[in-house]
C-alpha cells in the first residue's frame, strides 16, 4: 500500500468516528424531546396458572385494577375495577 492511500484511510475513519461522535451527542441531548410522557405504571399483583397454555393476571396501575385471563396468544379481560371504586369496597367490608 502506498502511504497516500493509508493517510486517506485514516482520515476516512476519523471523519466517520468524528460525525458518530456528534450524531450520539445530538441524540443524547434532544433524546427526551421524543420519549413519550410518563404514564400509568402497570404493576403485576398476581398470576395463577390455570391450564397448560391458559393463566389468570391480576394487574394494578394507579388508578385500576383489572383481572385477565391468558391463552396462547388470546387475552380477554374478566373485570376491571377504578380505585375510586376499591376504596369504597374496601370501607364497607
Amino acid at each position: 500500500m502506498e502511504p497516500g492511500t493509508i493517510a486517506n484511510i485514516a482520515l476516512s475513519l476519523l471523519f466517520v468516528a468524528l460525525a458518530m461522535l456528534v450524531f450520539f451527542l445530538l441524540l443524547k441531548r434532544y433524546s427526551s424531546n421524543f420519549t413519550q410522557p410518563e404514564q400509568d405504571q402497570i404493576r403485576i399483583i398476581a398470576q395463577r396458572r390455570m391450564a397448560l397454555k391458559s393463566q389468570l393476571i391480576l394487574i394494578e396501575t394507579d388508578t385500576h385494577m383489572s383481572l385477565i385471563a391468558v391463552s396462547g396468544e388470546n387475552v380477554a379481560p374478566i373485570w376491571t375495577t377504578t380505585a375510586n371504586s376499591k376504596e369504597n369496597n374496601s370501607e364497607v367490608s
